[in-house]
Order: C-alpha cells, then sequence, then structure tokens
C-alpha cells in the first residue's frame, strides 16, 4: 500500500524520526500514542483527537462518544476505521479497506503492539489475535466483567463464612443436647441397676456377715433387763425410727448404778424395722472386744410396750463432734479437750484394732465413719452404729432411686457401682476416717455434691492430703484406697504400721524432753 502525500513513508523506525514516539508501521510513519500517522515531515498532530461528552459533539456521523483506555478520557470514535476523529472532528477517508484493517491496527493490548524500545520491529501480524469486537466495546465489556467480580467475590465469602459458622453452631448444640440426653440415659439407668442390687443386700442391721462365713453354731448371750432397773433421762439423738437416751441402770440388788445408752424404737413403726432391731440385738451381743460397743442387754417391754437395747455410756459422744470441736481453727471454747497428734494416732489405732476383731469374727460394718465411733472417758474409742440416729447428719448420706440413705462419701468404688459390701470396702472406709481423724472432723469431699462425688469414685479422684497429715499416715490411706480391693491393707496392717509411727512419735518427743531437760541443768550450773 502507497501512501498519499499527507503522510510520511517509511520502511523502518529510524525513517520515522524519535523512535519513543513514531515507529514504523506497513510503509507508514505511526504515531504511539494517539494512533494518529505522522505528516510528510514526520510530526504527529498536536490533537490527533477530539473529547467529548456525548454523540453531539462528535461532527461526523460514523463518529461516537466513547470512553477510551488509551487517553483515559471520552473521545470520538469512528465505526469504520476503528480509530479516533482527527484533530477536526473528521473521519479521515484514506484509510485501508476493511478487510485490511486489521493488519493495519490489530485490537489487542497496548503491551501487545509495542515492543520495547530497543527493538525497532513490529510483531508479526500473523502472530497476532485477530478480533472482531470494537476496541470500545471491548474495553466497556472488560470493564463490566471486573467490577462484576470485585463486587461478587467479598459477597460470596461472607456468605461462605457465615454459612459455615451456622453449621458449626448447630453441630455443637446437636452434639451437647446428645451428650446430655446419654448422661441422663446413663445416670437413670445406674441408679435403677444400684436401686436393684441394693435390694439383694441385708436389710439395716447395724453389722453384716461376711460372705467368707456365716453363723452357724454362733451362740447369743442376751441378758434380758427388766423395765424397773431402767431410767430414761435425757436425749442423745433421734432418728427416723427411733431415739437413743442417756439413762439410768440399776442392779436389781442394788449392788450397781451406772450411766447407760439406751435405744428405743418408735411407735408404729414397721415389721422390717423391728427385724431389723431384733437381728442388731443378736449379733451386738456376740460382740466382746474393748474398742466394740458393747451391748448390756435388752428390755423386751418398755414404758410403751417398745423393746429398748441398753449399751455402756460413751462420755464424749461421738468422734466427729469431738474432733470438730477441736479443729484448731473452730475452737471456741479453751477448756476444750485439746487432742494432740500422738491422741489422733491413739484413735486410729483404737480403730483398726476394733475392725481388726469385727473381721477375725468374718463381719462387715458396712458403715464406718467417726459419727458411728463413740469416745469415752480417757479417749476410749469403741465402734457402734446408732443406726436409727443418722438424722443428725443427713448430709452424710445420699438417696439413690428409692433406695436406704447411702453414706456414698465413705463407700468404695464397687460398693457405688454394684452395692457390694465385703472386708474390703470396710478397709475403704477406714481410709477415709483415717482423713476425717487427720483433717479434725471435716466431711470428705466437703464443697463437692453427693453426685459430683460418685464421679469421682469412678474415675479414681482421691481425697487429698489433709495439711496436718503425717506422710505416713497419708501412705496407710492410699493403701486403703487401691482400686482392686485384694490390693488393699488389711486392717492388721494397717494397725501395726499406725503403732509403728505412733513408737516414733513417742521417741521423738521422749529425745526433745530429754534435751529440754539438759539445757535446763546446763544452765542452772
Amino acid at each position: 500500500m502507497t501512501d498519499g502525500p499527507n503522510y510520511k513513508a517509511c520502511s523502518s523506525s529510524e525513517d520515522c524520526g524519535d523512535p519513543g514516539e513514531i515507529t514504523c508501521h506497513s510503509g507508514t510513519c505511526v504515531c504511539i500514542n494517539s494512533l494518529a500517522k505522522a505528516d510528510r515531515y514526520g510530526k504527529c498532530p498536536s490533537q490527533s483527537h477530539k473529547t467529548c461528552t456525548d454523540n453531539s459533539d462528535c461532527f461526523d456521523a460514523d463518529a461516537v462518544c466513547k470512553y477510551n483506555d488509551v487517553f483515559h478520557a471520552k473521545v470520538c470514535f469512528c465505526f469504520s476505521i476503528l480509530q479516533p476523529v482527527n484533530e477536526y472532528g473528521e473521519c479521515i477517508s484514506d484509510v485501508p479497506p476493511p478487510d485490511k484493517m486489521n493488519d493495519v491496527f490489530p485490537v489487542q493490548p497496548l503491551g501487545d503492539l509495542f515492543v520495547p524500545a530497543d527493538n525497532n520491529t513490529i510483531p508479526d501480524p500473523k502472530l497476532v489475535r485477530n478480533e472482531t469486537v470494537p476496541l470500545y466495546k471491548q474495553s466497556d465489556s472488560m470493564s463490566d466483567q471486573l467490577t462484576s467480580i470485585q463486587i461478587f467475590i467479598p459477597l460470596a465469602s461472607v456468605l461462605f463464612v457465615l454459612l459455615a459458622l451456622f453449621l458449626i453452631v448447630a453441630r455443637r448444640i446437636k452434639l451437647c443436647k446428645r451428650k446430655r440426653r446419654k448422661e441422663s440415659t446413663v445416670k437413670t439407668t445406674e441408679d435403677e441397676q444400684l436401686l436393684d442390687r441394693m435390694n439383694f443386700v441385708n436389710k439395716n442391721p447395724t453389722y453384716f456377715l461376711s460372705p467368707h462365713d456365716g453363723v452357724k453354731g454362733r451362740k447369743f448371750n442376751i441378758k434380758d433387763i427388766p423395765s424397773e432397773q431402767m431410767k430414761i433421762v435425757d436425749v442423745v439423738g433421734e432418728g427416723a425410727f427411733g431415739q437413743v437416751y442417756k439413762g439410768i441402770y440399776s442392779a436389781e440388788d442394788g449392788s450397781e448404778i451406772r450411766k447407760v445408752a439406751v435405744k428405743v424404737l418408735k411407735e408404729g413403726v414397721s415389721n422390717e424395722v423391728k427385724d431389723d432391731f431384733d437381728r442388731e440385738v443378736e449379733i451386738m451381743s456376740a460382740f466382746d472386744h474393748d474398742n466394740i460397743l458393747k451391748l448390756l442387754g435388752v428390755v423386751t417391754k418398755g414404758l410403751e410396750g417398745t423393746p429398748y437395747m441398753i449399751f455402756e455410756y460413751m462420755l464424749h459422744g461421738d468422734l466427729a463432734e469431738l474432733l470438730r470441736h477441736n479443729d484448731p481453727v473452730m475452737r471456741k471454747h479453751s477448756d476444750d479437750m485439746i487432742l494432740e497428734k500422738t491422741d489422733l494416732t491413739d484413735v486410729a489405732i483404737q480403730i483398726a484394732n476394733g475392725m481388726a476383731y469385727l473381721t477375725s469374727q468374718h463381719f462387715v460394718h458396712r458403715d464406718l465413719a467417726t459419727r458411728n465411733c463413740l469416745v469415752g472417758d480417757g479417749l476410749v474409742v469403741k465402734i457402734s452404729d446408732f443406726g436409727m440416729a443418722r438424722d443428725v447428719y443427713t448430709c452424710d448420706y445420699y438417696r439413690i432411686g428409692g433406695s436406704r440413705m447411702l453414706p456414698v462419701r465413705w463407700m468404695s468404688p464397687e460398693s457405688v457401682k454394684y452395692g457390694r459390701f465385703t472386708t474390703e470396702s470396710d478397709i475403704w472406709a477406714f481410709g477415709v476416717v483415717l482423713w476425717e481423724i487427720f483433717s479434725f472432723g471435716r466431711q470428705p469431699y466437703y464443697g463437692h455434691s453427693n453426685e459430683e462425688v460418685v464421679r469421682f469414685l469412678d474415675e479414681g479422684i482421691l481425697l487429698q492430703r489433709p495439711e496436718e497429715c503425717p506422710s505416713t499416715v497419708y501412705h496407710v490411706m492410699l493403701g486403703c484406697w487401691k482400686s482392686d480391693p485384694r490390693d488393699r491393707l488389711v486392717f492388721m496392717k494397717s494397725h501395726n504400721h499406725l503403732v509403728d509411727y505412733s513408737k516414733t512419735i513417742m521417741r521423738s518427743a521422749h529425745m526433745q524432753s530429754v534435751n529440754m531437760d539438759g539445757e535446763g541443768d546446763l544452765i542452772a550450773s
């Protein structure tokens, strides 16, 4: 193609002058910035495009007003030649025919149309993509697509996050409901099973026969005391089925007058309670030990026609109250009995001695606790169970389902789970009694509900060592709390460990006393 005299012809970019502004394309010098042809002198027009606001600003009928990315403004653009109008707002006529238009001005990104300044060659038109969509339409379409993407991506991200949060919350709520439903079902099932098992346990006598032996051939010697020899004075304790009184016993010949404890059934109790009363009389009459409360006899028919059990009287009452009165933090009166560490150890030794005796007689206590140990003159401790006076310690018992009240804080795991009471479960309770003694009568697991205590037992969570408890004694406790009942420390071994520890304390106190006396003699001399 040849150019008219108004345009400068060229064979290379060097013929066009400044290579940064003009380049040679198809034998004609073309202005890089405006896409207009240079004049015959190799000069670019001062303004090779006409700006506009709408189509009325464009004089040529073939021109329209459109935004152009190259000029960053609205310009008058010719449809037929796909280039801006000249400086006069006219579409120039001496342009290549339509079939050659893409060879002269291929529609493509500017980055692909012009090569770097150090390369003076124009890309091969055959390698340039042939687009038939007008430049202004392509720019508007790309701008609209970018705008849509910019709006859609953030909106889609927000919706996705909200949906994920909703699914997570919904799943957690569902899992919590399922867990609560499962726990409720398991708890109800365990309660029912425990209640069923408890129904097979012997009813409420103070002591129970061990499964290792029975009472075959055992003789019971029960003394029948006439009611006129008994005088009831004060109430000591009261429970759901009976009362315990302080009384005065006078021998028939007047040779003996002594204080006694009288256990009396209430009127209108069930036959089951009466049977429990009779069984307790039979069992306790077989005991004869210094650390077991002695049954002196029974009154077959008292003043109101109900039977009485007559026990020896214990001056200081139950051990739990005595310990609490001696708590250094809670002590109120200076004249209260003060229990030293040697006294606490001696109390523990006596209880271990009494329980070893019960084991030798093949009896199981089932409710060993400091509340069921009585203290007499000279700190003599005797194991008992005023079962009908338990209402005084209602907080120590827990009713599972419709069963009897159970002392879960003193019970072994197998007793709680299966209602199984053996010598080994008594050993577990003895460990809790030791904890009570050296914590001055605090309630085991205080601050926790009975339901939590049942869970602690199931998970193997044990009582922590009391502040003033010697490590030797705490090791005895841990020996009583072995998870396998067969591994627990038998009463005689616990008794021997405590006796050895007591001797150590006595020797230490004696040595300290000797040293102090020696220092005193030295000072006196």
